[in-house]
């Protein structure tokens, strides 16, 4: 390391994949970190930018001036990478975000499908199909995150991929909370009071914090099982 940093500060270390390899060695030392970043020539090569912001001793000023210069795949790179100064994840992660909006759809489900914790909570505002059926496919995804999709999304699309998915469509809390959203449609609500017991039905009947909607159904599936002989199965038609 020690000839790498004297051959950097005699100008004589121009090679791409020697400087990355060096930045990504355990052995890199904090003064060939910062004698890099302080080289003008070095925002002018991404791939060296890259391996530089996510070394955990990378200067902050140079962070400041090196991640708007990255793409947002780069930057979820650098904001997911434990390695990173945490500064520094934070500062890639909030680029990230400002540019979300101008992402294409397509980048969109790129990033739904790996994005981390901090990201999905404002990926949960799309409500582009292709997006949410990705966000609902990434491992990181939470239970808190998708009933927050559930009660808050206006698309009946969006809601039906939720109760459809067949990972998330089951989770008893996820389920409750897309009952709770006036934007369900009535027979995907019917699909779920289906399978409730009578008291779960007789809670949801007396529950004025669900829909007028949701109660009449759940009323009307209460009267149409007192009329079941015994045995039948407890289907609503």
């Amino acid at each position: 390391m020690k000839e790498l940093l004297e051959a950097l500060d005699s100008g004589e270390l121009r090679d791409e994949l020697e400087i990355v390899r060096a930045l990504r060695s355990p052995f890199c030392s904090t003064a060939f970190v910062e004698t890099l970043a302080a080289s003008p020539w070095v925002l002018s090569r991404q791939r060296i930018v890259l391996a530089l912001v996510r070394h955990p001793a990378c200067p902050r000023t140079f962070a400041a001036r090196a991640l708007p210069l990255l793409g947002w795949n780069d930057l979820l790179a650098v904001a997911a990478d434990p390695r990173a100064a945490m500064p520094v994840r934070q500062q890639a992660q909030n680029k990230l975000l400002e540019r979300l909006p101008a992402l294409t759809v397509g980048e969109k489900v790129s990033l739904a499908r790996k994005a981390p914790p901090s990201v999905i909570l404002c990926l949960l505002q799309e409500e582009d199909p292709r997006v949410v059926g990705a966000l609902l496919d990434n491992p990181k995804l939470q239970e808190s995150h998708c009933v927050r999709l559930a009660a808050e999304s206006s698309s009946a699309k969006v809601l039906g991929q939720v109760l459809r998915h067949n990972r998330w469509g089951t989770v008893p809390a996820v389920r409750m909370a897309l009952l709770a959203n006036p934007s369900l449609p009535p027979p995907l609500a019917m699909a779920m009071l289906v399978s409730l017991t009578d008291e779960e039905l007789e809670g949801l009947e007396r529950n004025a914090d669900y829909p007028q909607t949701v109660r009449r159904l759940a009323s009307q599936a209460l009267w149409v099982r007192q009329l079941r002989k015994p045995g039948e199965p407890r289907y609503l038609h």
